[in-house]
């Protein structure tokens, strides 16, 4: 990689793309906080009454809150590997679940680290496979011990503190820090240690007796805190990835933070897909779907609801997770404000792909890219740079973070060329409440993971006017919404005869804005996977006695 001359940030700026920074000034931080798999639905600076996201709603205030902010793959290892590249999956070529990132990836933190920047990540990485083995990932190695004195580098962060699979307290740096401090609290994650959930559909939900000092929530939110401190007497600036590995299946929440909700009204009420007088003109997933209850062609294979007890006895389940994410939010926040880190620090808050959670009768995620899984929550705030208690409607793609984050940090372009070689645009003037929306339009793309002929890879066109194309490869269904008459998607009016000029345009436009992309996916026979997650819940037939030791 080249290196970079070091430009300077000013303390106080307030600029425009590409500014070069004179020495001696001070430069700016960066806080990236992600959770995994979280509707945006989920939060009251989105509009729910119900549950309780007091610090996350804080961080809303203090910023601007995008409405349509889209990631650009729906599957956690493409998306996460969107956020810290700025290109499409079909570029970085992690496409799929059992996919990995290249090494030769150039990601935001090998760039800032030229720059001078301290970077860190902390949490659940999910950049590579955790079932290949040689990776930093892989849960194989862990176990066999061939990690244990590993802290980084690792895709652009000097130093690293990583959660692998869902909880699970003996692999990666959570691990260690279990083993160290709370062996006598491990045996709580083994599975006969887990009262499981009577529900029907979803992937693994269980009451436990989980402390909530020794939750992955906690951890993240108790080694971001430190990390913080450590930063506040540097000279250098951060970029810091935090990563929460809740609210993803198997949900695991400690006790209290599921009875939060149990006198809780849940909406169980959804249109059904059944309902649809255009049922013959979907893709053959959702035909098969219809038939059989399962997305089994996609990663997380979407479930079908078949009682609605089970959309309250999840959601509740599922809340509690996102508010005890929203207590060590707080946390991290009070401590950057403590520190005096605040004022220097764009933080940006969203998660890598939503979740079905009942919406068109569907649980999980996977298979169709409903605004429920793609259209995710995103707030941004950075005092005396972005204006508070802001919101805008203006389209955003994941593509866009990092030349957004280079951005506000001054480092868009390198000798009148691009920083990096992101996909995306900045989004700078759209979070600084410029109501002339760059984007025109977005894209999305769910690769399908298995072999199978009867599901295809989606294509989602979404445009500024509310249009909204899902284009399956190779197949005479399709869907087509206007999102601004159907907001929750339950008219396909894909192949009728009122819009067929308008779907012809949006093709067009799908196929233009996709022609020179190759798509260089891995590809499998068949998934390799359960309804429960149980790679993620403790057995003692796979993790021994060490469950047990006191």
């Amino acid at each position: 990689m080249l290196l970079f001359d070091i430009f300077q940030i000013q303390n106080d700026i307030s600029v425009s793309s590409g500014q070069i920074y004179n020495s001696g000034m001070k430069k700016k931080n960066v806080l990236f906080i992600t959770t995994d798999q979280q509707q945006k639905a989920t939060m009251g600076c989105y509009g729910n009454n119900l549950i309780e996201t007091p610090h996350l709603d804080a961080l809303a205030q203090s910023g601007i809150v995008l409405d349509r902010a889209y990631c650009e793959n729906p599957i956690c290892i493409p998306s996460r590997n969107t956020m810290i590249t700025g290109r499409k999956s079909i570029h970085h070529q992690a496409t799929v679940h059992n996919s990995s990132l290249p090494d030769n990836e150039i990601c935001l933190g090998d760039y800032l680290k030229q720059k001078g920047y301290e970077t860190h990540f902390i949490g659940k990485p999910h950049f590579k496979s955790q079932q290949e083995e040689g990776t930093e990932e892989s849960l194989e190695d862990w176990r066999n011990g061939l990690y244990d004195n590993w802290n980084g580098p690792y895709k652009g962060f000097n130093t690293a503190e990583i959660i692998l699979g869902h909880s699970n307290p003996l692999t990666g740096h959570y691990g260690k820090w279990m083993k160290s401090r709370h062996k006598d609290k491990i045996k709580h994650f083994a599975k006969e240690n887990l009262n499981p959930a009577d529900v029907s559909c979803g992937q693994g939900v269980f009451l436990t007796n989980i402390p909530e000092e020794v939750h992955s929530s906690t951890y993240v939110g108790d080694r971001t805190s430190a990390y913080l401190k450590k930063m506040a007497v540097s000279e250098k600036p951060f970029y810091c990835f935090c990563s929460f590995p809740d609210p993803h299946w198997p949900l695991m929440t400690p006790p209290q933070y599921y009875k939060m909700y149990n006198d809780c009204p849940i909406d169980t009420s959804y249109e059904p897909l059944e309902k649809d007088p255009n049922l013959e003109n979907y893709p053959d997933n959702i035909k098969k779907y219809m038939k059989t209850g399962r997305m089994s062609d996609f990663d997380g294979g979407g479930h079908k609801v078949t009682e609605n007890r089970d959309i309250e006895t999840i959601t509740r389940a599922y809340w509690g997770a996102i508010s005890l994410i929203d207590k060590n939010i707080g946390r991290i926040m009070k401590t950057l404000e403590d520190e005096g880190l605040r004022d220097d620090t764009l933080v940006i808050f969203t998660t890598d792909h939503g979740e079905y959670m009942g919406a068109h009768g569907m649980m999980a995620k996977g298979g169709v890219c409903w605004e429920e899984y793609i259209n995710v929550p995103f707030i941004a705030s950075f005092p005396g740079i972005i204006n508070a208690n802001t919101r805008c409607d203006g389209l955003f793609s994941f593509t866009d973070i990092v030349p957004t984050i280079l951005d506000f940090l001054g480092y868009m372009e390198e000798k009148g060329l691009p920083a990096m070689p992101f996909d995306g645009i900045s989004q700078k003037s759209l979070l600084q409440g410029d109501e002339k929306h760059t984007r025109r339009s977005l894209t999305v793309h769910h690769a399908k993971s298995t072999l199978s002929s009867s599901a295809s890879d989606q294509h989602v066109l979404i445009r500024h006017d509310g249009w909204k194309l899902i284009y399956h490869a190779g197949e005479k269904g399709g869907q087509l919404y206007n999102l601004i008459n159907d907001p929750k998607e339950t008219r396909n009016l894909y192949n009728l005869t009122d819009y067929s000029d308008i779907q012809a345009k949006l093709i067009t436009e799908l196929m233009d804005t996709l022609i020179l992309e190759i798509n260089k996916k891995p590809i499998i026979e068949s998934l390799n996977s359960d309804d429960q997650y149980t790679c993620h819940v403790m057995t003692r037939e796979v993790w021994g006695d060490e469950l047990y030791q006191e």
